[in-house]
């Protein structure tokens, strides 16, 4: 899990079948392949990266430059530069963000809030069908 993936560089990791209970303060990169009930904060921000994997889970507020997300996260998300929200993951939560992609077959539940413009926030339900 540690040293570098297709991604880049990992520099912290929460590994799979690990729970860490309480707020989580990293600099860099942050790869959560466990569970982490508690809030996730970049400090600084500027160049951090939170990736939570297919079998990773967040409860609580994530604060990152860059949020890629393939697993689930209940909590509100700040994203200054981009969130990536791709296929299988589940989110459910308030969004700001700069950059925003979300792939088919990902669950948005919560409001998305462009950063940095006056554009009314965007508000989607989960597992809306047509």
């Amino acid at each position: 899990m540690f040293g570098s993936n297709a991604a880049g560089p990992v520099g912290h990791g929460i590994g799979a079948g690990a729970t860490l209970e309480g707020t989580l303060r990293f600099s860099g990169r942050l790869q959560v392949d466990g569970t982490v009930i508690g809030a996730v904060i970049a400090e600084p921000v500027e160049g951090s990266e939170v990736v939570v994997g297919a079998n990773g889970r967040v409860e609580g507020r994530i604060s990152a430059a860059t949020v890629v997300i393939s697993g689930t996260v209940q909590g509100p998300v700040q994203s200054t530069f981009r969130l990536d929200v791709l296929s299988g993951a589940r989110l459910r939560g308030d969004v700001d963000y700069r950059d925003l992609q979300i792939q088919h077959g990902a669950i948005v539940e919560g409001s998305l809030r462009p950063v940095g413009t006056d554009e009314v926030p965007l508000k989607l339900v989960a597992n809306s069908r047509i």
